[in-house]
């Protein structure tokens, strides 16, 4: 699966910190325009959400947030499955074998072998 945010940003810790602090304070700051602008001499008057500006910037950010927060889970989890040996052996099964046998096709059909088979027993050597 692709991800829409790039890599180096899903990775690396000091962009994970950099989002981690920098969110919650631009959400303090637009929820106090928030409350200032739906704030009239009676109080909060909520019926002035949907006219309120800093209302959909919050959306906005809730929105971004939660893709990145997503992607970020994604991609750990992606990474965390390679913790796994059997899981291993499957990617490099499927990543390699569909590449080694085109690869190899035409030895195949040519009765040539021998290239094949050593290709073969070193890569069960790795998988073992």
């Amino acid at each position: 699966m692709k991800h829409v945010i790039p890599e180096k940003l899903l990775e690396s810790p000091s962009w994970k910190t950099f989002f981690l602090v920098l969110i919650p304070i631009v959400v303090g700051i637009i929820s106090g325009t928030f409350v200032s602008e739906i704030t009239t001499s009676n109080g909060l008057d909520w019926s002035a959400t949907y006219k309120a500006k800093s209302f959909y910037g919050l959306l906005v950010i809730a929105f971004f947030s939660y893709l990145y927060h997503r992607a970020t889970y994604l991609y750990e989890r992606e990474m965390e499955r390679f913790l796994d040996d059997d899981y291993c052996r499957a990617y490099m099964r499927s990543k390699c074998l569909p590449e080694a046998a085109e690869k190899y096709k035409e030895l195949i059909h040519s009765g040539e072998k021998g290239e094949l088979v050593r290709a073969m027993r070193e890569f069960e050597k790795i998988l073992k």
